[in-house]
This record gives structure tokens, sequence and C-alpha cells, in this order.
């Protein structure tokens, strides 16, 4: 098992509430970047079952970001990804014939949320490390209801007044072994972009 791939199982085997990894390309000491007017992208891959996600979640995030550029096929170019997709535990990702990173490579975007529900085996194998497409990648194992888009609205918030992702996340959700927080969805967070901020 390569170290890619060590690291994610571990994670999914970690996974309750949100957890924050460090790996691959960045640090916790690495530099900021700022995303300046980030663009959101939707790429919803199940089709009319996720379209209430969908709507949910743009309700949220579109006075945030704007209108959002959605597809049902090929990655949409954005800084900010939503992705709404079935991946097996083999890591296929259904109706595709992109695997996660690919789409994470071909949308360019920084920050990728795959804001459907897949097992801690589907992340897997859907997202090894393939020396390209690397992200801050969010994993979404339980969305939780409506904690999922409130969470993220916290976050984002975070993130336009200047704090970077992973600052962000740790003020929300600090990383305590045994500490329960309620009000957070369930997600794996891979800080592989780092200290990345908007404006």
């Amino acid at each position: 098992m390569n170290n890619g791939n060590r690291v994610f199982r571990s994670m999914a085997a970690l996974s309750t509430g949100l957890l924050l990894l460090f790996s691959g390309v960045s640090s916790p000491a690495s530099e900021a970047r700022e995303i300046k007017a980030p663009r959101l992208g939707v790429l919803n891959l199940i089709g009319a079952k996720a379209g209430p996600l969908v709507a949910d979640d743009l309700k949220a995030f579109t006075p945030l970001f704007g209108k959002a550029t959605e597809s049902r096929g090929a990655p949409p170019r954005c800084d900010v990804l939503l992705v709404y997709a079935r991946i097996s535990d083999a890591g296929k990702v259904g109706n595709s014939n992109l695997n996660l990173r690919g789409i994470i490579r071909d949308s360019g975007a920084t920050v990728v949320i795959v804001a459907s529900e897949n097992s801690g085996d589907a992340y897997i194998g859907g997202a090894p490390n393939t020396g390209y497409g690397a992200a801050n990648l969010v994993m979404t194992i339980d969305r939780g209801g409506a904690k999922f888009a409130a969470f993220f609205v916290r976050l984002f918030k975070k993130m336009f007044s200047g704090t970077t992702m992973p600052v962000a996340w740790v003020q929300l959700v600090p990383q305590v072994p045994g500490m329960d927080h309620p009000d957070v969805p369930e997600a794996i967070f891979a800080a592989e972009a780092g200290q990345v901020t908007f404006r």
C-alpha cells in the first residue's frame, strides 16, 4: 500500500465528526494563498435524485459566491467545486469516465467538496495519491441534514474574512480526540492545497 492510500485508510478509520488531515503537497506552516472572487461550480453526477441537495446547498452558498456554474457531465471550471456523485467502494465515480482526482484536475478547483454521502472505503478507492488533482478536499460521509450547509456557510464566511481554510476548520471544529461536535456533518478534510483563503 502506498503512502497516499495508507493516509486515506487511516482517515476512514478515524472519521467521526469532522476530521482534518494535512496530506500531500502542503503543511500547516505553508504560505497562505488568496483566491480573489472565487467561482463556485456544481457537478451533479447523480441527476434528479440529488436535486434537493443541490438546491439546498445553492440557496445557502449563492449569497456568498454568486451564481454557480452547473454541469451534469464535464467538470465545470471553478475555484470551489461541489460534487454530487455515487462513488463505489472500488473508487468508481458513477456516470463519469473520470475518477475523483481526474474531476478535480479538470475543474481546476482549489477547494473541492464531495457533497453527497459516500463510505470511507469509497474515498480510499476514489482519491488515491495519483500525483495530480490535489485540492483542499472534503469528503462527506454523513451530511447530517441541514448541518451540512450551515457548517460550510460558517467556514466560507471565515475564509472570506481572511482566515485560511485549515485554520477556520479547526476554529469551528477543534481537533480534540473524543470531543463531541453535534452540530456538524461527518466528513474528512484532506488539506492538500494548504492555507487557502478568499477575497
